[in-house]
């Protein structure tokens, strides 16, 4: 079973396995974009580009902050940014 950019071939045949695997599969991928959006949000805030990222309207303001905060966290606490909000 593929569809799309997933990989989804190794899901269960019976219903309720398929639907314990895809719901560790989902947790799975969430994890990964929140890494990534972290990232992006940490680097567009290093550039002071974090007014151009809010202004994409993907997430909230307190969200794009606890995504960097998190990352420079990841990263050793780098960065301090005594926030003003960058």
């Amino acid at each position: 079973m593929s569809t799309g950019y997933l990989d989804l071939s190794d899901a269960p045949d019976d219903a309720i396995e398929r639907l314990m695997w895809l719901s560790g599969m989902a947790q799975a991928v969430k994890e990964e974009l929140d890494l990534a959006f972290g990232a992006a949000y940490f680097e567009a805030r290093l550039q002071r580009r974090i007014a151009t990222a809010r202004a994409l309207q993907i997430h909230s303001n307190k969200r794009i902050l606890a995504y960097t905060r998190a990352e420079n966290e990841r990263r050793g606490r780098i960065i301090r940014w005594g926030d003003n909000n960058g």
